[in-house]
């Protein structure tokens, strides 16, 4: 099953959709990166599957961004500062929760 790199970055002023959005970005396996930015591979289905998630989810005047990240492009992120472990989110690491 081929993945594609998505980040979701999202405007959300509702704490109760702000806290749903971020589970359901959570449940398919996506890693805060900031405070409003996501990031994570999806295949196509789970992709549409998150997009109706968040459709349910978010009202009229909020918004949510799923931007699709090659994975040579990804290789080519600046980080200024303190970063994340670019290896575990583009799934090039596994990881176990005991």
């Amino acid at each position: 099953m081929k993945k594609s790199m998505y980040y979701a970055v999202y405007d959300i002023s509702d704490n109760q959709t702000r806290s749903r959005t971020i589970q359901a970005l959570k449940n398919v396996g996506f890693v805060r990166i900031q405070k409003s930015v996501f990031c994570g591979s999806l295949a196509s289905q789970q992709k549409k599957d998150l997009i109706e998630d968040l459709k349910r989810i978010t009202m009229e005047n909020e918004s949510v961004y799923l931007i699709l990240a090659c994975q040579k492009c990804f290789g080519k992120v600046s980080i200024i500062g303190h970063g994340f472990n670019k290896e575990y989110v583009a799934n090039d690491l596994e990881s176990m929760v005991l």
